[in-house]
């Protein structure tokens, strides 16, 4: 009963379930466009600021979230983006752990490819989508993973720039109701929550665990 009191709410209430799946979606694909590309650029031409931009990646993660969440919700006021998927998404758009950790899987790839592949005339676009992303599924499926985890739990952050229940996901709707609910309702609602993050684990289990180990083991 309470599971289905659950179900009713989440598919009845607003546009949770919809909203969620946009926002996963589009945190994912941006994930692994952007922290890419950056980390391909530090990786292949070693800039001479390349030690600074990794040690500014690194304070990044001195900081929880919370220290930015005013800052952050001034600057999307000041844009018009509050309430809308673009307010979600740019935040996070480019993570610093995500870089970094790219940035040496990526130094760890043989250069015999890459002056091959410049020999036989590949441009750099070929060069970074056809032997650079190809090698490197491991360490991608741990970026997506990584991405959809914060993405989908993303719940204070949410409900701060997107006040409007039109554009709510998943997380504050949860919450909505487990404030008017008993423990029944609670731990029902939890174990909900947490079937999406296990079946994409499951699913996924053998390039995850690969990305998780190969860059230890290099």
């Amino acid at each position: 009963r309470n599971f289905i009191a659950v179900i009713d709410y989440i598919v009845l209430h607003g546009r949770g379930v919809i909203n969620t799946v946009i926002y996963v979606t589009l945190a994912v694909l941006s994930a692994l466009i952007v922290n890419p590309l950056a980390a391909y650029a530090l990786s292949r031409y070693k800039p001479p600021s390349a030690y600074k931009v990794l040690l500014f990646l690194m304070l990044t993660m001195a900081f929880p979230p919370m220290v930015t969440q005013i800052p952050v919700f001034l600057m999307l006021r000041q844009f018009n983006l509050l309430n809308t998927f673009w307010a979600l998404i740019l935040p996070g758009l480019a993570n610093g752990y995500s870089i970094f950790l790219l940035k040496g899987f990526f130094d760890s790839l043989p250069q015999e490819l890459y002056e091959s592949a410049e020999i036989d005339g590949a441009g750099e676009f070929r060069i970074f989508w056809q032997i650079t992303m190809s090698l490197s599924k491991p360490i991608l499926a741990v970026i997506a993973l990584h991405a959809f985890t914060l993405a989908y739990s993303n719940f204070m952050m949410a409900l701060l720039i997107c006040q409007d229940e039109k554009m709510w996901t998943l997380m504050p709707w949860l919450y909505q109701l487990q404030q008017r609910s008993g423990q029944g309702i609670i731990y029902a609602s939890l174990m909900i929550a947490s079937v999406p993050t296990f079946v994409i684990f499951v699913l996924c289990q053998n390039v995850i665990m690969r990305g998780i180990v190969v860059p230890v083991e290099k």
